[in-house]
């Protein structure tokens, strides 16, 4: 019977802060995921894998009926594999500030669950980098460490959790005297506090 009392409790509890949450147009909240980045080249002895890494920040967003502006503040930890037929792999990770700013659109709009797609701009700061090897590490001296680029995705809303799934790149190369521009696809988990 206490059991019961507490589910009833703690479904009410979860259903009110839903509508409230449904209600507010401005949304505060934290996210974190993982993202795969792979950075296109133009030097001839090397080529790219992907690899993991770590993503994780806040997020706001501001409800404009069935469509959204939204910017997060994020701490990305980036990798990616350059592999060379003469040297063999080195390990390339950087890790960056990232600020995105999206508008989008519900395709689905329901009070406890949204479908949605978005598009707009990524900056990103690149805080730190370090290469494995002092093979390559000069291509990386080089980098510009503030980069403009774009992002679109999809996401979906269940109550007060968010997963987004987006593709990012570079509106220029990030090196200086290489054509290098990273590819990232991201996914995220989110919470949204307020």
């Amino acid at each position: 019977m206490r059991t019961n009392i507490s589910f009833l409790l703690l479904a009410f509890a979860l259903f009110t802060s839903q509508l409230s949450f449904s209600q507010s147009p401005l949304h505060i909240g934290v996210k974190a995921g993982a993202n795969f980045t792979d950075i296109s080249t133009s030097l001839s002895d090397y080529s790219t894998k992907s690899a993991t890494g770590f993503v994780g920040g806040a997020t706001v967003r501001l409800d404009i009926k069935k469509a959204y502006l939204q910017a997060d503040l994020m701490y990305a930890e980036k990798n990616t594999k350059f592999e060379s037929t003469s040297l063999g792999g080195d390990n390339t990770k950087w890790k960056n500030l990232e600020v995105p700013l999206v508008f989008g659109y519900k395709l689905i709009d329901l009070s406890v669950f949204n479908l949605r797609a978005y598009a707009g701009g990524v900056y990103t700061k690149i805080i730190t980098d370090k290469v494995s090897t002092d093979q390559i590490s000069g291509v990386f001296d080089d980098f510009d460490k503030n980069n403009l680029g774009y992002r679109v995705g999809l996401g979906v809303d269940v109550l007060k959790f968010s997963l987004d799934v987006s593709y990012d790149s570079g509106f220029k190369n990030i090196s200086n005297n290489y054509k290098t521009k990273p590819n990232s696809i991201t996914a995220t988990l989110g919470f949204f506090i307020l």
